[in-house]
């Protein structure tokens, strides 16, 4: 794992970009995982300038959300209204272009694996953004004696339930439907943005490079094409 650590989120927001657009102009057709929250904002923000400078850029490139809160209306705090904002209006993905969850779905088990034959006929994953949770998650896959290696239903820990994406909706969600350990690992590339307060515990434990389960972030020791991105400085909330 890379580890690198900047000063300013501005700095770490065009580092990650830098990798982002070369991949782009590479691979038209790259397949890109992306998180929510406020970590990855920087990074989406250079996006967006670059897609209006570069109106073909991002033509051909596909997304595929990490995560999503399940039972939300998707304009209502969900990960779809935040990516709809931060990725998919400002670079112009199509709708046949993004593979989104359907967290209202009658059945969250058929969802789970409708996502995962997404990611069997698409994939795999060219470069995977991921948010260090403060208890040490990825997406939703929550400490556990047992990580799920594929899309799944999860049962959110009580501190991921109060964080700010959902802070303002009276009734918390208290599932999730996350892509699992396995389909992470088997992205191409990897990037680690951290960014924020209350995550010293758990990026002292992903430092450490010993890998638990009780870290799910530790896993990304696993993988040969990992850069973890740090900046310490406190960022402004996302609002809708």
């Amino acid at each position: 794992m890379n580890i690198i650590d900047f000063t300013n989120i501005s700095e770490m927001g065009e580092y990650a970009a830098s990798m982002v657009i070369t991949e782009a102009k590479r691979n038209p057709k790259l397949l890109l995982c992306t998180a929510s929250g406020n970590s990855p904002l920087p990074l989406y923000e250079q996006l967006a300038r670059e897609a209006q400078k570069n109106t073909q850029l991002f033509q051909e490139t596909r997304v595929i959300p990490l995560d999503e809160w399940v039972g939300l209306p998707s304009e209502e705090g969900s990960c779809h209204a935040y990516l709809k904002k931060h990725i998919l209006t400002p670079l112009q993905i199509s709708k046949d272009r993004y593979y989104g969850f359907n967290p209202t779905a009658e059945i969250l088990e058929e969802e789970c694996g409708r996502i995962q034959n997404v990611l069997e006929s698409e994939g795999p994953i060219d470069i995977c953004i991921l948010g260090l949770g403060k208890n040490g998650h990825l997406g939703f896959n929550e400490p556990a004696d047992v990580l799920h290696p594929h899309c799944h239903i999860m049962d959110l820990a009580p501190q991921t339930r109060q964080h700010k994406m959902v802070a303002d909706i009276p009734s918390k969600p208290t599932k999730g439907l996350t892509l699992g350990m396995h389909d992470i690992l088997s992205s191409k590339r990897i990037l680690l943005l951290v960014s924020g307060n209350g995550k010293e515990e758990a990026k002292q434990k992903l430092r450490s490079a010993e890998i638990s389960s009780q870290c799910p972030a530790t896993f990304l020791w696993l993988h040969n094409n990992v850069d973890c991105l740090l900046a310490d400085v406190p960022i402004v909330n996302v609002t809708y």
